[in-house]
């Protein structure tokens, strides 16, 4: 082989090879043999004592007694009374008094609607698992066909659903039972038709009972005369008719 047709890259590991025996040559001869040996000054030091000394060690209990009669964060060392005001903003935040009016449970929409307990105060609706706008402690934790449970600084906290107890809200207006005036149509009238003898008189249904404090038997006892005069009315008018579909000088 000749040494012109060699690569580059067969060169630089031809020197590589080189210098590796070179270097082992070296090592063979004793070189580096008294890097062990190091003077007393270049020693490692030991590390310092961290066991506190007798004097710096913090002394009995009773050593700090004036503490408590001299409080260090006060401008002249005493006590200072202080009070707790339960109508803050916070004591107001950790209140929960709503009423549950409303549950929504429908496919993906699970919520709730609360009425808070000031007067005039608008409803608040909250998804579960959110926390309610104005009570930002209290999150909706669980919901129910009728309850809800909320979740607070207080614990759990269970609302039932509303429901109307027959108490309060105002009555509705009392009924008319005065007779009305039957209505006989004038034969002389273009336009209004006199039905024959034979039409039967329909009884328009009873009015419903009168609704307030007014006992059963005064509502049974109206109905009865309400309807005993629309009978009377009706009589009334089925002779009107029968005399007016009569023949001139024929009596019915």
């Amino acid at each position: 082989m000749r040494v012109d047709s060699l690569s580059p890259r067969t060169w630089v590991l031809v020197g590589a090879a080189g210098w590796a025996i070179v270097v082992w040559g070296l090592a063979l001869a004793g070189m580096g043999g008294r890097l062990g040996d190091s003077d007393a000054d270049t020693a490692a030091q030991p590390l310092p004592d961290t066991k506190l000394p007798a004097s710096t060690r913090p002394g009995v209990m009773e050593q700090y007694a004036e503490i408590r009669t001299r409080p260090l964060f006060s401008e002249n060392r005493r006590h200072q009374p202080f009070t707790i005001d339960a109508s803050g903003e916070e004591g107001q935040a950790n209140t929960f008094d709503y009423t549950l009016t409303s549950v929504v449970i429908s496919g993906g929409v699970q919520l709730a609607i609360l009425k808070p307990a000031a007067e005039g105060a608008q409803p608040v609706r909250v998804k579960l698992g959110e926390a309610v706008e104005t009570a930002p402690q209290w999150t909706l934790a669980s919901l129910e066909p009728r309850a809800a449970v909320f979740r607070g600084p207080e614990g759990d906290r269970r609302l039932d659903l509303r429901v109307f107890n027959g108490v309060g809200g105002a009555n509705p207006p009392p009924m008319n039972f005065a007779p009305q005036p039957a209505i006989v149509p004038d034969p002389t009238q273009p336009g209004q038709e006199v039905p024959g003898p034979q039409a039967a008189p329909v009884v328009p249904p009873p009015p419903p009972p009168p609704s307030g404090n007014v006992s059963t038997e005064v509502q049974l006892e109206a109905i009865r005369k309400r309807i005993e005069e629309r009978r009377a009315q009706l009589r009334q008018q089925a002779a009107q008719e029968a005399q007016n579909a009569a023949p001139p000088g024929q009596t019915p």
